[in-house]
């Protein structure tokens, strides 16, 4: 359709929706058209990278160890990293690797990329569900902007390439606020089997994935418009004593499981440490004072995040409008909750994304976001300044560590911020679907030129992956006995295998002794330690290869000595 339908009404007027006609008018309209649509675009976006982006430490790779150990031991009760209990989450996210893994064909020497699959499918389904509650609040072409919104967040992006709970748990907390809001819509709020189930069924898979994130969200949503309607039949709509049963059933058998094995350490780890401990303390020097959340979303959530405070004034004062207090009703309380939480990482707010995507597409289709016209040029403004700003920042980044420039990785910063520049004036001339093509363009550039182009070919921050090069290259056996002191990374433990033994320079020694074939990896301040342990009854040995590098996780530079026998 040519973009002179999609220009704005003259300033004085209040613009309107781009009219559709013809074969664009059966698209907007057709939800299987959108979807299908959504679903190729979504895996455009997120799917490349995911088995290029080395592993990340620390989180990705506990849950990818973790998981790859139910393989190897049979054991898909007790979650263990190594021989150590790993209980502050619940096994869901585990099984759901491990069973990926199984079906694979690969089981326990199954690659990188199939643990983080179910990231990836969690982050296809929850574009998908974005867009059903926005076509449920507004039309199949609201739901269409917002399904493309979120594919294209910068956060969902991450998420889908890492394997860990945060797409999967967001994806059941999407699956419950739309069956929440099928219900709301419905004006018998009459109890229906299919959408009840999908309710009941998203609490208790995220219930398994993340303990209490997904009731605590929909809960909230739904004691918001409970207050605000001053009834509970939205509550009695969802069949809550058949639900809460069957919630039960999925749940309850691992807890019991759990609890048994672990003599009830599983519920003293994950909920007094690591929950509680979470609310109270900022955990692991991710302490913040509240408001933090909201200034890291204008980074995580981009480029949504441009357009998001112009939507929030404009939502204020349509309030009182069902679709826009449903919207409020899931996004204010939850995030209120998560500001006052101590402990604070971006993954945190990724429930609320969402919310943001269907409102800022509802009111792109009617036309009320762009009526503001200072402030949506001035919004769409930073597109172009936060992609020249991210992409030729990780250039430089890439340029400080590595020590020398990518050609690959400043012809893609240039075509990026093209690209954005485009997407800005487009928007701003009122070319809206132009101007959003444009911008999910721009975001694809972007994580095509983080996750494919610069950071797997940045060495030098990925020391888990050389050391286990190195140890291929000079083991003498098939399975020497491996032992890794000054740096304990678990990446190291997925690439080297799990009988690898994290210890200080003296227990390098005396694995290294105790063995006819071994390989000791030592930090080389550490060497004469080393050295000095093994004792006299063993020659002195020299360092086989020499691996220098940091790890995304600190950015220390470390060099590490390998000694091999025989």
């Amino acid at each position: 359709m040519d973009d002179v339908n999609d220009k704005l009404a003259s300033d004085g007027e209040a613009p309107i929706a781009p009219p559709v006609s013809g074969k664009t008018q059966w698209f907007a309209r057709s939800h299987l058209a959108n979807l299908i649509a959504l679903f190729l675009v979504a895996l455009a976006l997120l799917a490349p990278g995911i088995s290029s982006l080395p592993l990340t430490d620390r989180d990705e790779a506990l849950y990818v160890q973790a998981s790859h150990q139910m393989l190897e031991t049979g054991n898909w009760v007790d979650i263990r990293f190594q021989n150590e209990p790993r209980y502050k989450k619940p096994v869901g996210i585990y099984w759901i690797q491990a069973a990926t893994a199984e079906l694979s064909g690969y089981a326990a020497n199954a690659p990188l990329w199939v643990y983080r699959f179910p990231s990836l499918v969690g982050a296809v389904l929850m574009v998908l569900f974005t867009y059903g509650i926005a076509a449920t609040l507004g039309t199949a072409r609201a739901g269409l902007f917002a399904g493309l919104l979120a594919a294209s967040t910068m956060l969902v992006g991450f998420e889908a390439r890492i394997a860990k709970t945060d797409a999967m748990l967001c994806a059941t907390v999407l699956a419950a606020e739309l069956a929440l809001v099928r219900a709301y819509v419905d004006p018998a709020r009459a109890r229906s089997f299919p959408r009840n189930a999908l309710f009941w069924t998203a609490m208790g898979i995220g219930i398994l994935i993340k303990g209490p994130i997904t009731p605590l969200v929909a809960g909230l949503t739904l004691l918001a418009v409970s207050a605000k309607e001053r009834s509970t039949t939205l509550w009695r709509s969802l069949s809550p004593l058949r639900g809460i049963v069957w919630m039960l059933v999925l749940v309850l058998p691992w807890l019991v499981a759990i609890g048994w094995i672990s003599g009830g350490a599983f519920f003293s780890q994950a909920i007094g440490h690591d929950m509680l401990g979470k609310v109270a303390t900022g955990q692991e020097s991710h302490g913040a004072p509240p408001g933090v959340h909201l200034l890291v979303a204008l980074g995580t959530f981009w480029p949504l995040s441009v357009l998001a405070p112009l939507a929030v004034v404009q939502a204020w004062k349509a309030r009182r409008e069902p679709a826009i207090f449903f919207l409020i009703a899931w996004a204010l309380p939850g995030w209120i909750v998560f500001e006052l939480v101590a402990t604070k990482l971006p993954n945190y707010v990724l429930p609320f994304m969402p919310a943001f995507a269907v409102l800022i597409a509802l009111l792109l289709d009617n036309g009320a976001l762009s009526s503001a016209r200072r402030g949506w040029r001035l919004s769409v403004a930073f597109i172009a300044v936060g992609v020249f700003l991210v992409g030729f920042g990780i250039n430089i980044a890439f340029l400080i560590y590595q020590g020398y420039a990518s050609w690959q990785g400043l012809v893609g910063a240039v075509v990026v911020a093209c690209l954005g520049f485009a997407a800005t004036k487009l928007l701003v001339s009122g070319r809206l679907r132009s101007g959003l093509a444009a911008t999910i363009a721009t975001s694809a550039g972007l994580m095509l030129l983080g996750y494919v182009i610069l950071l797997p070919s940045a060495r030098q921050i990925w020391l888990s992956d050389d050391l286990a090069d190195a140890v291929a290259t000079v083991r003498r056996c098939e399975a020497p006995a491996i032992s890794i002191a000054g740096y304990g990374e678990p990446s190291a433990v997925f690439h080297l295998g799990t009988a690898t033994l994290r210890v200080d320079a003296s227990g390098a020694a005396d694995v290294f002794r105790a063995n006819d074939c071994a390989v000791a990896i030592v930090a080389a301040d550490a060497r004469d330690e080393f050295v000095a342990a093994l004792g006299e009854g063993e020659k002195a040995p020299e360092p086989v290869a020499t691996v220098s590098g940091r790890n995304l996780n600190g950015m220390k530079l470390r060099t590490m000595l390998l000694f091999s026998k025989p």
